[in-house]
């Protein structure tokens, strides 16, 4: 079966591009060269601003029965003393920001959560179906790709009209596209993640366990979002932990972490996954051209025990996971380039529309990996001891409210600007206006004129599969 569009990589960015997609009237089908779905919780933080695009896409409900807000972080300092911090400060929604706290979520939950929604449609993921090669014409786009089945592997062909590559940093469409990955490789920066289980003592499942000095080595113990499991989320730091080492089985990681903690106590069980890494930071110069586009974000691990805990894997940029930004931006990624590949698709936009997605995501993403930067620079920062907790410290503009498309070729604002407007992508709206590209606010207790007594809001309103204007007078 051949489809409008063909979706290389079935991780969130993936994911939520088929389903907006779909949710458009445009057919398509996600490929992803994995056996097996992923596992483990990677990339788990949703930022506010996803939150409320995953309310249009309609999933949002089911994220958060399945998600919490982060827990507390709970340092402990030689002595036995202790000291304790919101990485994530919590605040009360207003009118405008009805999502304003984040959530965390395993990105195993995530994914499966948007294949359900999927399968609404009729679309599973095809697992196993590895994309080698393609070519494209004016009109379509030939896939070449390799199916494994019952262990045997065979070639076969897809026809689309569009390609759009979710597959990872060596992914194929942005290889096959030449377009070029610019950034660095912080060789001094070494981490260390994964999933495990603890068998005893029972860690306090409402905190965030930190042991050590991120500047030199240290370990965090996150547990699972569900809060009848004994899972617990692992990302180890410091510029003189043996990361390749302690990544590199189940007993080198207790080793390393009695090493660090002490805590000689705490039995472990079974290593979900494990994986350890050097950050990479790098960025495409295009986000595609013709009929072959990218999209996605994602943090590059050198090595892992279990292949299939990192093969979900995004196109676009590579980027340090402190601030939780990657996926989060790998979504609005696919949120913009959804709607008008839709409208391009059905005959309701000029081909010229999809130049946009780069002009408007490039900002975007450049301004996200300098701010990610600041921060891992800011965690590993030897601020002496106890001074750990201040480089956790996660800002507000990390939610995403701001992102903005000010400067957009299809966006166009009459109000008069005094000066010189310096504009940054990631943070409109510090004066508390609005302009043409910012992010709209929902606006609660709005009434309809044939019926006062049925009250939305613009949240209740908007959707990903039409455009909403606003008159006001």
């Amino acid at each position: 079966m051949n489809a409008s569009v063909l979706i290389v990589g079935a991780g969130p960015s993936g994911l939520s591009l088929a389903l907006a997609l779909l949710q458009n009237g445009v057919s398509v089908r996600v490929i992803d060269k994995a056996s097996t779905y992923h596992i483990g919780q990677k990339g788990a933080g949703i930022q506010s601003r996803i939150l409320e695009l995953q309310k249009f896409l309609g999933v949002l409900p089911d994220i958060q029965k399945n998600g919490r807000f982060a827990p507390p972080m709970i340092h402990y300092l030689p002595g036995g003393e202790t000291k304790t911090v919101e990485v994530i400060a919590h605040m009360e929604n207003t009118p405008d920001r009805p999502c304003i706290n984040p959530i965390v979520i395993g990105q195993d939950v995530h994914e499966e959560i948007l294949r359900g929604h999927l399968a609404k449609y009729g679309v599973e993921v095809e697992l196993g179906t590895e994309l080698v090669s393609f070519e494209q014409s004016p009109d379509r786009v030939v896939s070449c790709v390799v199916k494994t089945r019952d262990g045997k592997r065979f070639k076969d062909s897809i026809e689309s009209q569009w390609i759009i590559g979710a597959e990872g940093a060596h992914g194929i469409v942005r290889k096959t596209l030449g377009l070029t990955f610019l950034g660095e490789t912080r060789e001094g920066d070494h981490f260390v993640v994964g999933d495990i289980r603890i068998k005893k003592p029972l860690l306090d499942r409402d905190l965030w366990h930190l042991w050590g000095e991120a500047a030199t080595k240290s370990v965090t113990l996150r547990p699972f979002e569900t809060r009848d499991t004994d899972k617990f989320n692992i990302f180890c730091m410091g510029r003189d932990l043996d990361a390749e080492q302690m990544g590199s089985s189940r007993e080198e990681f207790i080793r390393a972490f009695y090493e660090i903690t002490g805590r000689t106590d705490i039995e472990f069980g079974d290593v979900i996954w494990l994986s350890n890494f050097q950050p990479n930071v790098r960025m495409v110069n295009s986000y595609g051209s013709g009929r072959a586009f990218l999209a996605g974000g994602m943090i590059y691990f050198r090595r892992c025990l279990y292949s299939n805990a990192n093969s979900r894997q995004d196109s676009a940029h590579v980027h340090s996971p402190t601030g939780g930004q990657g996926l989060n931006s790998g979504i609005q990624d696919a949120v913009n380039l959804a709607w008008k590949l839709a409208l391009v698709q059905k005959g309701l936009a000029p081909h010229s529309l999809l130049g946009s997605y780069s002009r408007e995501r490039i900002p975007v993403i450049a301004a996200m990996l300098n701010k990610t930067s600041e921060l891992l620079i800011k965690t590993f920062s030897d601020g002496g001891i106890g001074q750990t907790l201040a480089g956790w410290n996660r800002g507000y503009e990390l939610r995403q409210f701001g992102v903005n498309y000010r400067t957009s070729p299809i966006v166009i604002d009459e109000t008069p600007v005094e000066g010189d407007e310096t504009v940054d992508p990631y943070r409109s709206g510090n004066d508390g206006t609005i302009r043409g590209g910012d992010r709209a606010p929902d606006a609660p207790g709005l009434i309809f004129v044939n019926d006062p007594t049925h009250k939305t809001s613009l949240f209740e309103i908007f959707g990903s599969s039409y455009h909403t204007v606003l008159v006001f007078s």
